[in-house]
């Protein structure tokens, strides 16, 4: 049986409830979003694969952190998983290699995997 969700919109209030967080599932990013607010009784979710969204990603950014990664080089993570990972043009990645990733702690994870 198919799950059918109906997103209903409230005006945020101080009961509302954000959740947001990455997770690595069979060796990709997966991110996942939740709000429920009590005073309303509305829940919504959201999920995808690869990078959240930058509202996503800011909540997570601001809950768990960033780890700075060295791009490419023989210390670095190798440039291919960045950019396979972020989709970087390759101007983005030459700046990456260069300053560095802030990349979330999930992320490093998967970025320094073997």
């Amino acid at each position: 049986m198919a799950e059918l969700f109906t997103t209903l919109h409230c005006e945020p209030c101080a009961s509302c409830r954000f959740e947001a967080w990455q997770h690595v599932v069979y060796g990709r990013l997966r991110w996942e979003e939740q709000q429920y607010c009590p005073a309303s009784g509305v829940q919504a979710c959201d999920g995808g694969w690869g990078p959240p969204p930058p509202r996503v990603r800011e909540r997570i950014v601001a809950a768990e952190g960033t780890v700075r990664l060295a791009a490419g080089g023989p210390d670095g993570v190798p440039l291919k998983a960045v950019r396979a990972l972020y989709g970087l043009t390759l101007p983005e990645l030459r700046a990456a290699r260069r300053t560095g990733l802030a990349a979330t702690p999930v992320e490093a994870r998967l970025l320094r995997a073997p």
